[in-house]
């Protein structure tokens, strides 16, 4: 199982219905995707971040299949001009060569859609996979 993780703080310009719409977003993410095992959606307690989402998918074709879901890079396209700070990382168990692997997904899914790079390049403080150095 994998844990996929992303944490953000929104721009002190995002409104309440702005940032609402995005967790909604979120919370859609993990009701439609067949791939999506579990998720919670919500306030990010104990951090440096606002919010956070948690996604747990079986194994790296679902993280992919998440990955590239239409309501991904829906959330993509509606948030990620709202957030200030974003992190995203993936807890797993299974598998010491991982984090290379997830990269790998990433730079599928960056070209396959090149737009969501772009935003995540936008976003002022970003951390994770998705965005060359």
């Amino acid at each position: 199982m994998i844990h996929h993780v992303n944490r953000a703080t929104m721009k002190a310009t995002a409104t309440p219905e702005q940032i609402e719409a995005a967790l909604e977003s979120w919370r859609d993410q993990g009701r439609s995707n067949p791939a999506v095992k579990s998720f919670v959606v919500g306030r990010d307690h104990g951090g440096d971040f606002e919010y956070s989402a948690v996604f747990v998918v079986e194994d790296l074709d679902g993280l992919f299949a998440y990955l590239t879901h239409p309501t991904t890079y829906r959330t993509d396209r509606l948030g990620l001009h709202l957030v200030e700070r974003l992190e995203i990382f993936d807890v797993s168990d299974d598998d010491p060569d991982l984090n290379a692997k997830i990269q790998e997904l990433h730079r599928r899914r960056n070209e396959l859609n090149p737009q969501v790079a772009g935003l995540l390049a936008d976003v002022p403080a970003y951390t994770g996979a998705g965005v060359d150095d």
